[in-house]
């Protein structure tokens, strides 16, 4: 049933064009393939309705479809990370051998003309590990030298520069490299310079380029670029707002444990933009944001625990909920660890908790007698 139902939907047809020479950006051809884009959301459409999943379907026909269909070309085949087997006998080696054994032997390797070496240099000294710590200086001087020859290092030099970590911040380079590390295939980099188009950064604006970009990245699946084209369409920048379609794009990245995007949707919940006021459903992003990394979203979770704990009725009467006040202390004590002692943040929240522990504590004597 799904596959006739989608068959009869607009756009669907449109989506079975043969491939043509379409430009990917103003200065970079590609062989595109749309109707690869096309089978993709066709798939995916079939398998909500299988689901019975009817608004999220209708959603994902009428938007997502139409999307695939005018997106554009996407380029024949993406870049796909690969390492060789040196290097991933050091990352894989057991806690006999130390941090710096490790890095030792994957210099080793870069000196031989291992690239991927180089790479993985890059990332360890980027985010850490073990006992060696996080150093985005020399994490950048890894990706440099790995320069041209592996587009994931490109963007992550790229994003060195666009961050202004471990370079001075210069979102002319980039931009170039975001751009480069795009043509070479790396499916990240093309919602990074789509964004970078968007908003004018680090040279000429051009809106429609940088929309299309991260459109065609998202319709493809991936989870950074739901979450860039999820915000434009919440928050109407280059598009339409559409808070319908921003929730279930920002849902398919979350799925992917996007931190960004789960924050976002308990945000949408808590507000109830496009959706019922659901605080139940936003403590339970938040609590995902917070699981996935974000460890601001420990303050929200708690928030939404709380008023749901604690409801003040039309009457004046208040309805206090023990078992969801106990979560939202817990939460609550998350997010005073993650807040510097003394900030306005942490001497809220100190504030707070013994007010829920009396809350507690009333509410259970009340029930005792």
């Amino acid at each position: 049933m799904g596959g006739l139902l989608v068959r009869g939907l607009p756009g669907f047809n449109a989506c079975v064009m043969p491939g043509r020479m379409a430009r990917l950006t103003r200065s970079a051809d590609y062989i595109a393939h749309p109707q690869e884009n096309c089978e993709s959301a066709k798939s995916l459409l079939i398998l909500t309705l299988q689901q019975n999943h009817w608004e999220k379907a209708a959603v994902f026909a009428m938007v997502l479809l139409a999307a695939a269909s005018q997106l554009g070309d996407a380029p024949a085949e993406f870049y796909e990370a690969a390492f060789s087997l040196e290097a991933r006998s050091v990352i894989q080696a057991g806690d006999a051998t130390t941090a710096q054994q490790k890095v030792a032997a994957l210099e080793a390797l870069a000196l031989d003309g291992d690239v991927t070496a180089l790479e993985v240099l890059g990332e360890i000294h980027m985010f850490g590990l073990g006992a060696l710590e996080r150093d985005s200086a020399k994490a950048c001087d890894y990706f440099e030298r790995a320069g041209e020859r592996r587009a994931d290092s490109l963007h992550n030099l790229a994003s060195c520069y666009w961050n202004g970590d471990g370079r001075t911040q210069d979102y002319a380079k980039a931009r170039d490299l975001y751009f480069k590390a795009a043509r070479a295939g790396w499916r990240m980099s093309f919602c990074a310079y789509g964004k970078m188009l968007l908003f004018g950064q680090g040279g000429a604006q051009d809106a429609d380029e940088g929309i299309r970009l991260c459109r065609m990245t998202a319709v493809l699946g991936d989870k950074d670029a739901l979450t860039d084209y999820g915000t434009f369409l919440l928050t109407g920048k280059g598009v339409e707002r559409d808070p319908v379609t921003a929730r279930f794009m920002l849902e398919r990245a979350a799925e992917q444990q996007q931190a960004n995007a789960a924050f976002l949707l308990g945000q949408i919940h808590t507000k109830g933009d496009g959706t019922p006021v659901d605080h139940a459903a936003a403590g339970e992003w938040f609590a995902r944001a917070y699981d996935n990394g974000r460890r601001d979203a420990a303050y929200q979770a708690a928030s939404s625990y709380l008023r749901r704990g604690y409801i003040q009725r039309d009457d004046g009467g208040v309805d206090i909920r023990p078992d969801l006040l106990r979560t939202a202390r817990a939460w609550y004590q998350k997010a005073m660890a993650a807040e510097d002692p003394g900030s306005q943040r942490y001497n809220e929240i100190a504030e707070l908790l013994p007010n829920i522990a009396i809350l507690i504590e009333r509410a259970e004597s009340r029930r005792a007698d």
